[in-house]
């Protein structure tokens, strides 16, 4: 499937230091699927401990939720994390890689004070492009 997107990142602009693009131009008539934020629940419904285990959930049940819809995690052209705490560039990026695959679409952090529950630490919201 054809992603209805390009991603780019103009020479004119410092390069992105990230898995990300500075820019995603989307087909006028591509559909759009917002997900909702996601957290990283386990299936018991228990929350892990550290931020890195709860990304890993998180991607994973964005994956699953594309999946679903009929579509891939290739098709996402925009992602928001917001986290409470640093996590792992890193541990991030190989989450990310593992999961959603060799993706760089927009792409922002955001530090918040707290979620909706005093233990998840992060959340992930995705907009893709079909």
């Amino acid at each position: 499937m054809t992603v209805p997107a390009t991603f780019l990142s103009p020479p004119s602009v410092r390069a992105p230091f990230g898995p990300y693009s500075h820019v995603a131009r989307v087909k006028a008539d591509a559909e759009l699927l917002f997900l909702s934020g996601q957290v990283g629940l386990a299936d018991d419904d228990s929350i892990p401990d550290s931020i890195e285990s709860q990304y890993e959930l998180t991607v994973k049940t964005i994956r699953d939720i594309l999946v679903g819809a009929g579509t891939s995690p290739q098709n996402i052209v925009k992602l928001t994390t917001y986290v409470v705490k640093p996590i792992d560039p890193d541990a991030l990026r190989r989450l990310r890689l593992q999961y959603l695959g060799d993706i760089r679409p927009a792409a922002t952090l955001v530090f918040v004070p707290r979620l909706a529950d005093e233990k998840l630490l992060v959340e992930v919201e995705a907009i893709a492009a079909v």
